[in-house]
């Protein structure tokens, strides 16, 4: 307690104690008549009052006593105060002597601490040095890997607009996986980089330059890259994430992250960090990725615009040229497809994806035999890449080439397994072939692996009909018309294959809807047409036949045969 509060303390003490005093005495001399009573020698004190007031003349010599008393109080107070002033002093004096003391433990541990604190600057210095020399070791030990995969290096990202950025199995559909024991090792140096540089982001200081900054943004870029190879996409996506918040506006981090992404199925979080990194500035590799997404979102228009952008920006960006002419491809324009894959040959010689995607161009174009070529060689540049194998077999399927198509189907099949298209396309060849149960068991694995593909119960129906199950074959194209409603084949077997069991009204009401659907659909008439010769309607049956005649003369055999079997 301060010596302050002590004063304060006893000055509160003494009023109270004059205070009561005065209010004893007051009292006293109100209620006297009433204590005097209670007294035990009443004239006693009678008596003595009198001696006071009378004999000793109070009224002159009362003055004089108050102002004495007065003197002997404040000498008193006085000397009070000047006891307790000694004592404030002593203890100020003691409290200047213990902040002194702890002043000088406080500067002692101060200094400790500086000397501590040096001490831990050299060891984290020491420890950063070491830790650097160990991430450049990992990382050259890493990029001796690619090397001897063949793979290409990744460049630091601030070398040229696209490096450091994603090629996706979109724009490279050819690049080799890697292999196990590389996997392997890449993994281990993955873990170990990872694992460096959660201690460094721990621990570490953070970078306090722009050109600390960047390098951290390129090790990250680098590991998201590695991951990715990996097919480790959420592992990745962290590296891309921490890039991005180091660097927000770099184009590198917002692309790959949105390529990530886009493997992950968030096409639309991919075209915010698309649209971020155009904002920023054009870039043709944001252009390109961004058309991919809206290619896959179905907005064909303007991925086509994306596309175009891409190649108005750097004309030598192949990638940007193959996807623009698959999307022709795609939208039946073959003869701009096959021009934008000579722009990806006349860049890229020995790209096979180019090649590929040529032949089949020049086959949709009729140009079967140059196809052909372009196919061999697509299949030569990538003998591990099963989709030129395919394409391949789809021609040679077309030409009926059915032996050579098997054996490139059975190819496609060893390099991927699960590629639901091939057992389908196999499962055609077999039909063309008349081996229909064989096509029944491909498609029967294609439905294990695509359940929601209307084209392989139809194809399934198909067989199953020329096989004459027809009930099977109706199940099976009923299952096609509720995954596809619009499908005007499905509808048009389906009549037909109830006309072959005898469900004449039921068949009829299905090519009706079938031709509604596809007015040039030349086989639903022609199958509408036996169920009205099978019901005896030959006129409506003649016109029938004569319209599917008119929109495929092929039938027209068919038809004869029909017609010869109806009159007998």
């Amino acid at each position: 307690m301060e010596a302050s509060d002590i004063m304060d303390k006893r000055r509160w003490t003494l009023l109270i104690v004059g205070v009561a005093v005065a209010l004893v005495v007051i009292l006293a001399v109100v209620f006297w008549p009433w204590v005097r009573l209670w007294l035990p020698h009443p004239n006693l004190i009678t008596a003595w009052f009198r001696y006071l007031v009378i004999d000793l003349n109070i009224a002159r010599w009362g003055p004089v006593a108050t102002l004495l008393l007065v003197a002997i109080i404040e000498l008193v107070w006085a000397l009070n105060l000047g006891r307790r002033s000694n004592a404030f002093d002593r203890h100020w004096t003691r409290l200047e002597r213990m902040h002194s003391r702890e002043l000088e433990v406080l500067n002692q541990e101060v200094a400790l601490l500086k000397e501590e604190r040096r001490a831990l600057r050299g060891e984290l210095e020491l420890r950063e040095d070491l830790i650097s020399e160990e991430k450049a070791r990992l990382w050259t030990r890493f990029e001796g890997l690619q090397r001897a995969s063949g793979l290409p290096r990744e460049l630091p990202a601030g070398t040229d607009p696209s490096s450091g950025v994603l090629r996706s199995r979109e724009v490279l559909p050819d690049a080799t996986d890697l292999p196990a024991d590389l996997r392997g090792e890449w993994r281990q140096i993955i873990s170990q980089l990872e694992r460096i540089d959660t201690i460094s982001s721990v621990s570490g200081r953070k970078p306090q330059s722009a050109l600390q900054a960047q390098q951290r943004t390129d090790e990250l870029l680098r590991l998201g890259s590695a991951c990715y190879r990996l097919g480790q996409y959420e592992r990745a996506l962290r590296h891309y994430n921490k890039a991005a918040e180091l660097a927000p506006v770099d184009a590198a981090a917002l692309i790959n992250r949105a390529v990530v992404n886009q493997e992950l199925g968030r096409p639309q979080s991919a075209l915010q960090d698309l649209d971020r990194a155009l904002k920023s500035g054009e870039n043709a590799w944001a252009y390109l990725y961004r058309g991919i997404v809206r290619e896959q979102l179905g907005e064909a228009k303007r991925a086509q615009e994306d596309y175009g952008k891409a190649i108005r920006m750097d004309g030598s960006l192949a990638e940007a040229y193959y996807r623009r002419g698959l999307l022709y491809a795609e939208m039946g324009e073959h003869d701009k497809a096959f021009q934008d894959q000579n722009r990806v040959l006349e860049l890229q010689p020995r790209n096979a994806a180019a090649f590929t995607a040529r032949g089949v161009a020049r086959a949709a174009l009729g140009d079967s035999q140059w196809g052909l070529n372009d196919l061999d060689l697509g299949c030569s540049h990538a003998p591990t890449s099963y989709r030129a194998f395919y394409e391949r077999a789809r021609v040679r399927a077309r030409l009926q080439m059915d032996e050579e198509a098997l054996v490139d189907l059975e190819r496609v099949i060893e390099l991927e397994p699960s590629f639901g298209p091939a057992y389908l396309a196999r499962g055609d060849v077999y039909v063309q072939m008349g081996e229909h149960a064989k096509a029944i068991a491909d498609f029967d694995r294609a439905i294990e692996l695509q359940p929601k593909n209307p084209a392989v119960y139809y194809a399934r129906g198909q067989a199953r009909a020329a096989m004459r199950e027809y009930r099977h074959a109706i199940e099976d194209y009923e299952h096609a018309l509720d995954l596809d409603p619009g499908h005007a084949r499905a509808l048009a077997c389906r009549g037909s294959a109830r006309e072959k069991i005898g469900e004449y009204a039921e068949a009829i009401h299905d090519l009706d809807r079938a031709v509604a659907l596809d007015p040039n659909l030349a086989i639903a008439y022609y199958n509408r047409g036996l169920a009205y010769g099978s019901l005896g309607e030959y006129d409506r049956a003649s016109r029938d036949l004569n319209k599917a005649v008119e929109l495929d003369p092929s039938l027209s055999s068919q038809i004869q045969a029909s017609t010869g079997l109806m009159a007998d």
